[in-house]
């Protein structure tokens, strides 16, 4: 259900963009999205951009940091995986690696370990079932470094 604005009605596009920003941290491409979405016409969006970023509605070092952080801290995604997804989302490399400053190293460290231990748990042994494959395959699918991946398990002596 799209709504189409008309330029006379840009005022109130910027107004709706800006709430849109107000609740949630977007990047660039978000905002594209969404006015694409309500159809606005193409050459109005870098305006519409540059409006946003002038008042600080936008700023996609922001995005960078809060995605990168929440993402670590809520859903236990690993460094490559947040990485990936940020430049997925066009973020420059550059601001990537100022969002990646969010997740600390100790913090980091325990997460690993924390996902190794949960997944030991999880598997049920029996049937020539390799437990430490199934863990690395597991915790590498979280965005998470081999190598560290391998530190941990040898510290946790599995």
């Amino acid at each position: 259900m799209s709504k189409r604005f008309e330029p006379v009605d840009s005022g109130m596009v910027l107004q709706k963009i800006k709430y849109f920003c107000s609740y949630q941290e977007r990047c660039i491409r978000d905002i594209e999205a969404k006015l694409k979405d309500w159809t606005v016409q193409k050459k109005l969006i870098p305006d519409i951009i540059l409006q946003l970023q002038k008042e600080g509605y936008l700023n996609e070092e922001r995005y960078a940091k809060v995605y990168a952080g929440g993402k670590f801290r809520v859903n236990k995604w690993g460094r490559q995986k947040i990485e990936f997804e940020l430049k997925l989302k066009g973020i420059p490399e550059n601001t990537v690696h100022k969002g990646m400053e969010e997740i600390d190293e100790d913090d980091y460290q325990r997460v690993i370990r924390d996902l190794i231990l949960k997944k030991q748990k999880e598997i049920k042994p029996g049937k020539d079932l390799n437990i430490r494959e199934k863990i690395i395959t597991f915790v590498q699918g979280k965005g998470y470094e081999t190598d560290l991946i391998l530190t941990a398990l040898k510290e946790l002596k599995i």
